[in-house]
């Protein structure tokens, strides 16, 4: 009798706790690896792509952000209503800490006929700290959908900076967990509110020490590896496939070689991302695809480090002007769109250059940009 009253009055306290949980909003976002997100997107892990942007309204460092549903900076689109261009890469060609409207995406968008509602639409698929790895499987889950008749490349950050993972171990391992018992119960549980409030207050909050900083800094504070993310041959095999998916396709590509401050106020000659631009370089020439030229461009403008970049490398709006203008000039000189822009399959291999920097890491080399996903 004591036993079955216990049961009871427990099960009733169970039910009450998980409707008043239930009545609760979600204490905080949750970045890919359950730490506590402050100050940026809110972002959902995902197996195949590591994390992704969360459809919704947000305020990321004091400036708001808007991500449609399929989980792209950008407006939901209907049916093509002219040539689309479909922008991809890490947060410098998302627009970390520029407005919506202020995205170089954007910029060309309305240049193309005005407020946004011209001919030519320029879809933004970047996403903060996403390497070739995690483009390439965006692209074939959602990207490609979209039907782009361009394809604007950015990706450089992410792949060659130095961190605690490599992408191909990590999304290898995630998609492992996904299949696993303990992910199969946590799904379970995901749906009561009590089960969230417990998880947040017992785990995620005593967290929130390390949650200083933006929220795609997966393992940012954990012992380098000394290895780059994307190993050099792979970044070079990541950019010829998506090169492969716009031929097949019968569509073009363009490769946004970006900037940083060091090539408006160079601090090294000897920069660890070089042998990477190279690459891009090598293979937009090999593909008969369109290379736009931030640094160039960039140092053309005259104006200082402080009215160009953010911090290291993340575009002002003034950046994101001048970026617009060189992915324009780029296509402008192809006589794009009044003339389609195609690929040229290449007949031989990539000689993909030696990494003088892989493995060095720790070692912090000069003109080498430290910490976090980018």
């Amino acid at each position: 009798m004591r036993v079955g009253l216990g049961v009871a009055i427990g099960a009733s306290v169970l039910v009450v706790a998980e409707v008043l949980a239930r009545g609760q909003p979600v204490p905080g976002g949750t970045s890919p690896l359950g730490e506590a997100v402050e100050g940026s997107v809110l972002l959902s892990g995902d197996p195949w792509l590591l994390w992704s942007l969360r459809p919704g309204d947000h305020e990321e460092v004091g400036v708001p952000v808007h991500v449609n549903t399929i989980g792209m900076r950008d407006r939901d689109r209907g049916e093509k209503r002219g040539p689309r261009v479909l922008a991809v890469g890490d947060s410098s060609v998302y627009g970390f800490g520029v407005r919506d409207d202020e995205v170089f995406t954007a910029v060309l968008e309305r240049g193309a006929g005005g407020a946004g509602q011209g001919a030519t639409e320029w879809v933004n698929a970047a996403v903060p700290g996403y390497s070739t790895f995690q483009t390439l499987n965006l692209l074939d889950m959602r990207g490609l959908a979209l039907a782009p008749d361009l394809l604007v490349v950015g990706n450089l950050w992410s792949d060659n900076n130095f961190d605690s993972f490599t992408d191909r171990d990590l999304l290898a391992s995630y998609a492992g967990w996904q299949a696993s018992p303990s992910h199969s119960l946590r799904m379970e549980l995901e749906s009561s509110g009590l089960f969230r409030w417990l998880d947040w207050t017992l785990r995620v909050a005593p967290q929130r020490a390390r949650a200083h900083k933006v929220g795609w800094q997966v393992g940012g504070d954990d012992p380098r590896t000394g290895t780059r993310r994307v190993d050099i041959g792979s970044y070079a095999a990541n950019l010829e496939a998506m090169c492969a998916r716009m031929y097949a396709r019968g569509g073009g590509v363009v490769f946004l070689l970006l900037a940083n401050r060091e090539d408006v106020e160079p601090l090294s000659h000897d920069p660890a991302w070089a042998p990477y631009r190279q690459v891009m370089r090598e293979v937009a020439a090999r593909w008969g695809a369109a290379l736009a030229e931030a640094p160039p461009a960039f140092q053309a403008s005259g104006r200082s480090a402080d009215a160009l970049f953010l911090d290291q490398m993340h575009p002002t709006p003034l950046g994101h002007r001048i970026l617009a203008s060189a992915v324009d000039e780029a296509l402008t000189a192809r006589g794009w769109p009044e003339r389609a822009m195609t690929l040229t399959k290449p007949v031989s291999p990539l000689v993909v250059p030696a990494d003088p920097f892989e493995g060095r890491g720790r070692e912090e080399p000069a003109g080498n940009v430290p910490g976090g996903i980018r």
